[in-house]
């Protein structure tokens, strides 16, 4: 396996098993063009050919201004991918009537193969990025004007309704006594990263209003009465505090993720009051089953079931969280003034962008802020039920809002609605400064895709992602574990020809792996004969054991001490998730070595 462009053949050939078409043709056509245009190709313009391809089955006809950059039979269809397309669509264009689904999935595999593969974009499609987060911030700005009207209202009397609700399933309607702060597991505006982040260097005087410093970030208030050092923690004023830097991580090729990095202080609260808010949201009467933070097989299952049945249709936001505004979630908490203003003590105010430049953020907050997920989904849960009552032209009442609620799914910028409403409701959306990715979603037609899962006419279609590039020694490790995975995703699917190719590049590096079964922890090969590859007997466990590669995070020395490792120890009472050196070693991020050990294959 040399190559992107090694893998994508095998994929051809495969797929042209699976669907009885020749696909030599279009492997010269790959080549030439990765050639030409390079692994962009592969990872750009493929992925794009099947954006277009999807919007084909939605509106049932596949036209020649969907693929200006492939050329055309003179009997219809596209040349490149014809004998696979030819089973989906008539030679007019048009969606056959009963089309082929395993082609839509093989067309869909070929295309989106490399779509998501970790690579850095170029810096000119970076600086694009940063144009766009610009230019973001500015519709922002301009649509908080059209927050009013009507709708608006119909927005705010819903909002009432439900966080009143929520509400009641807090004591006293204020969550300070339930706070449990936590440090996230990336890093932070300061670059402060593991243990350090329990020695506070600053507090911000606007968190200090609200969770004072000796109550949440040290480990007994009694202990500063007896002299404990409060003078190296500096009180920062709120024109002083750090802006949040922004900076772009790899998403695809074509354009980087947008992520904001808190500061230290910034970051441990907003944990806290995550944790508190997700059970209370996932529990509540009117958002329970509907709006969902740990569990995406609810939007998985009604996609895979609407693609069949259409009464549903499913939703993509486009830049979802820096399109949620300031302004959205002062007035959907108007009726929680205590917890608004805790959770704006916790909201950075300024961002600092790659160039430099720091703005004054109009948006709520960016990807990054723990609290931006919980916000910018009960905005759009939100938004989409006061929809649906405005357009109804019914007065708001609880019954009413639980009524127009129970078709309607929000797990963060998946979205799903009624299908005969989805044009009026992403109308509305928009009206107030929201954006709906046309190109993601669906509501006509018989395609479906949320959550990670796609579906055609009650079958998935989901493909399987090559998410690294080709692994080349035993200490790519973290390239090695997703190569492995991918094998075994492939043979499921009955791509066999393609597993088996993968599952001999890894051998050509790591040596023969045993077989195993998905809950494995080490490396292993899965087979549908579940087979199980034992090397030996543990006596402790009473249960068969093989020697296997096993990923295991890499530590580094981290050690705290003093007021900081008993506030670790403090807020760690109750957990299982840390070790005995917790106090002296620390995980280093996105950093993976292969130890090769006694395992359960099991």
């Amino acid at each position: 396996m040399k190559s992107l462009l090694t893998l994508t053949s095998v994929i051809l050939e495969d797929s042209g098993i699976k669907c009885g078409a020749d696909p030599s043709r279009d492997f010269v056509t790959i080549a030439r063009r990765t050639k030409q245009e390079g692994d962009s190709f592969l990872t750009i313009t493929l992925p794009a050919f099947c954006s277009e391809f999807e919007r084909a089955l939605a509106e049932g006809c596949l036209t020649p201004s969907m693929t200006p950059s492939f050329r055309w039979h003179r009997r219809g269809l596209p040349v490149f991918l014809r004998g696979f397309l030819s089973q989906v669509f008539g030679p007019d264009g048009r969606v056959l009537q009963s089309p082929n689904v395993t082609a839509i999935e093989c067309i869909r595999q070929i295309c989106l193969l490399h779509k998501k593969v970790l690579r850095e974009c170029t810096a000119r499609r970076k600086r694009a990025a940063v144009r766009s987060y610009l230019e973001c911030e500015h519709d922002v700005e301009t649509a908080q004007d059209a927050c009013e009207g009507p709708y608006w209202e119909t927005f705010k009397r819903v909002s009432a309704i439900i966080w009143s609700d929520l509400g009641r399933r807090i004591p006293f309607g204020n969550i300070y006594d339930s706070i449990r702060p936590k440090h996230g597991p990336g890093t932070t505006q300061e670059r402060v990263l593991g243990n350090a982040k329990f020695a506070f260097k600053s507090w911000f005087n606007r968190l200090e209003e609200h969770f004072p410093f000796t109550e949440f970030a040290g480990y007994s208030p009694r202990a500063y009465e007896f002299g404990t050092n409060l003078e190296s923690v500096d009180a920062i004023e709120p024109g002083a505090e750090p802006p949040v830097r922004v900076v772009f991580v790899p998403k695809t090729l074509k354009t980087p993720r947008v992520i904001a990095i808190e500061p230290v202080c910034m970051q441990y609260m907003q944990q806290g009051i995550l944790q508190q808010l997700v059970p209370i949201i996932e529990s509540a009467r009117l958002t329970k089953g509907h709006v969902n933070f740990t569990d995406q097989s609810i939007n998985k299952k009604l996609a895979l079931e609407s693609s069949r049945h259409k009464r549903l249709a499913t939703l993509d936001m486009k830049e979802a969280s820096d399109r949620v505004s300031l302004k959205h979630v002062q007035d959907m908490l108007r009726v929680m003034p205590t917890l608004y203003e805790q959770i704006m003590a916790c909201r950075s105010t300024r961002a600092e962008l790659p160039t430099g430049e720091v703005i004054t953020l109009k948006k709520f907050a960016s990807m990054g802020s723990a609290l931006c997920f919980p916000m910018e989904a009960m905005v759009f849960y939100i938004a989409i039920i006061s929809s649906r009552l405005h357009r109804a032209n019914l007065t708001v009442t609880s019954r009413r809002v639980h009524k127009y609620s129970r078709d309607v799914y929000v797990y963060g910028d998946d979205i799903i609605v009624p299908a005969n409403e989805a044009p009026s409701i992403c109308r509305d959306l928009e009206a107030i400064g929201l954006k709906v990715n046309g190109r993601k979603s669906f509501w006509t037609g018989s395609f479906r895709e949320s959550c990670g899962t796609d579906a055609y006419d009650g079958v998935e279609v989901t493909p399987t992602y090559c998410r690294r590039d080709v692994p080349s020694n035993r200490h790519d490790a973290e390239g090695l574990s997703s190569w492995v995975a991918m094998a075994n995703q492939f043979y499921l699917k009955g791509f066999w020809r393609t597993a088996k190719a993968v599952r001999s590049h890894i051998e050509s590096i790591l040596g023969k792996l045993p077989f195993g079964t998905q809950q494995a922890v080490g490396m292993c090969w899965i087979s549908y004969s579940n087979a199980i590859t034992h090397n030996g007997w543990d006596k402790d466990l009473h249960s068969f054991k093989t020697r296997m590669w096993v990923p295991t995070p890499t530590k580094r020395s981290d050690v705290i001490s003093d007021e900081a490792a008993f506030l670790k120890c403090i807020l760690n009472i109750g957990s299982d998730s840390y070790e005995e050196d917790h106090l002296t070693r620390s995980v280093a991020r996105g950093r993976l070595a292969l130890k090769r050990r006694w395992a359960p294959a099991l």
